[in-house]
């Protein structure tokens, strides 16, 4: 325990509005699978995700070096991927596409 209170690093996470901003991504991959949109606009979509995780992760990630940080990005980018190939998938299959 600090002895000192101001020494404390306070953590302001967000992370129910982290978790719907990361829901309307995927939200946004599945109407893109739904509507039969181009495959450029779905790719459009796994970029920006990306691109904000990135970003709402920076703290973290900043705090990390060499093979631990690619790593952590490695995998959260694959999963990233996956979720929204996921959707992609799920919006074609319930548009009747597949």
């Amino acid at each position: 325990m600090c002895a000192n209170r101001d020494m404390r690093v306070r953590r302001h996470y967000r992370s129910f509005s982290n978790s719907a901003s990361e829901l309307c991504f995927a939200l946004a991959a599945f109407a893109c699978g739904l509507f039969d949109a181009p495959v450029w606009l779905t790719a459009l979509a796994a970029i920006s995700m990306l691109a904000y995780w990135t970003v709402t992760r920076n703290s973290v990630l900043n705090r990390l070096r060499g093979a631990t940080w690619a790593t952590v990005m490695t995998f959260g980018f694959v999963v990233i991927i996956s979720i929204q190939v996921g959707c992609y998938w799920l919006g074609l299959v319930a548009g009747g596409s597949i």
